[in-house]
């Protein structure tokens, strides 16, 4: 049935996957035959992604987590996510998690172009008398070739017996990295991971080298609505096309920027007074520093080696350094560095900078390595190199 009206669409990207494959412009031309599309990725490597790929008609200014986009869209006609999950149906518990915080009805566009793809419809408060929301749906899953599932929404599926609550992780290989909230919690060694949190902590993880440091970083979680995911950030970083990404901002004398175990800062972190951004945790500084690459920003990466190698393809500006500590964590550098007054000024040189902060780890009882950029050697007068 033809529309009578435009159907103004909210579209909300998930992950890097159907950027970096090309996928998500077949889905938007899809919609837009529809109504205008309004697109917005939600975390980091959709972000990075949608820049790599030149896609200029995807919003990629703000800090947002895909839940919170799908809420600031909710006022569109109709609300559409895009994603790839691993399989479809990690990708559906993906759905049902970020689709369950908002209260109209989500049009969840899952693996397009893959044989185990579809369209979920998550019933909201609009989903059964919205014919705006029936039509986006059907159309989507005519347009794509995939089969249109309707579900109601609903909690993820947990196993709670006396406030112990487990909750099965689905898809999850040997040797992927786990996220959950955004942490690795440790890395996958069997085939049934499973979390188990009593009183809101995570007590145990089935199937899964834990690491200790990152479950104590989550804190209070609720495993019916915490996001878990398995799996590497974004694979395809290591052919993806970076030219032109971002403007080169070649600078003589500048700010300094401080990123501490929060990679998904790292936009946020620049202007165009930043001469270079000092990095703290080991896939921090390979995230920051690969996205930074792109702008031709260096940074000063300060880490323990206790990476677990969640970004691949990982480049850095020229005159970027790593700082490999020997005698504390990268942790307790972070805390010594925030409590410092430490570069407060606009006016340094990259030389000034590396200079200031070898100096303040050596008065603070700090050892470490210093290595460059170039050839991940360690200079030959730089740092404490002694064993």
């Amino acid at each position: 049935m033809p529309l009578e009206r435009a159907i103004d669409l909210g579209l909300v990207i998930h992950g890097p996957e159907l950027i970096d494959s090309g996928k998500i412009v077949d889905v938007i031309e899809i919609l837009r035959v529809i109504g205008p599309v309004y697109a917005l990725v939600g975390g980091t490597m959709a972000r990075v992604a949608a820049l790599d790929n030149h896609m200029s008609f995807i919003d990629t200014s703000q800090k947002i987590h895909t839940s919170d986009a799908l809420s600031k869209v909710s006022d569109r006609g109709a609300l559409v996510l895009a994603n790839c999950g691993k399989t479809s149906e990690t990708g559906t518990v993906f759905g049902q998690t970020v689709s369950s915080r908002v209260q109209r009805s989500v049009i969840q566009v899952e693996r397009p172009g893959v044989v185990d793809g579809r369209v979920i419809l998550w019933l909201g408060e609009d989903g059964d008398k919205s014919s705006n929301v029936q039509y986006v749906a059907k159309h989507l899953s005519h347009r794509l070739s995939l089969p249109l599932i309707e579900k109601q929404k609903k909690a993820v599926s947990v196993e709670d017996a006396g406030g112990r609550v487990l909750r099965h992780v689905h898809g999850a290989k040997q040797g992927e990295p786990v996220f959950v909230q955004g942490k690795v919690v440790g890395t996958v060694v069997g085939d049934d991971v499973a979390i188990i949190a009593q009183s809101g902590v995570i007590v145990e993880i089935t199937g899964v080298t834990t690491k200790a440091h990152g479950i104590e970083k989550i804190g209070n979680i609720d495993l019916r609505t915490a996001y878990i995911k398995t799996g590497h950030l974004r694979p395809s970083n290591n052919t993806c096309d970076r030219s032109s990404t971002l403007p080169s901002r070649p600078l003589k004398r500048g700010a300094v920027s401080f990123v501490n175990h929060c990679a998904e800062s790292t936009f946020e972190s620049v202007n165009e007074k930043t001469i270079c951004v000092i990095t703290v945790g080991d896939d921090t500084t390979a995230i920051c520093g690969d996205i930074l690459s792109r702008a031709g920003i260096p940074i000063i990466g300060i880490t323990d080696g206790d990476g677990d190698e969640i970004y691949s393809g990982a480049r850095k500006a020229e005159g970027s350094i790593l700082l490999r500590l020997k005698n504390t964590s990268d942790d307790d550098v972070g805390l010594l560095l925030e409590g410092s007054a430490l570069l407060d000024r606009e006016d340094y040189t990259l030389d000034d900078v590396v200079d200031i902060v070898k100096v303040f780890l050596r008065q603070s009882g700090v050892d470490f390595v210093l290595f460059n950029n170039l050839n991940e050697q360690p200079e030959a007068l730089g740092g404490n190199t002694e064993e």
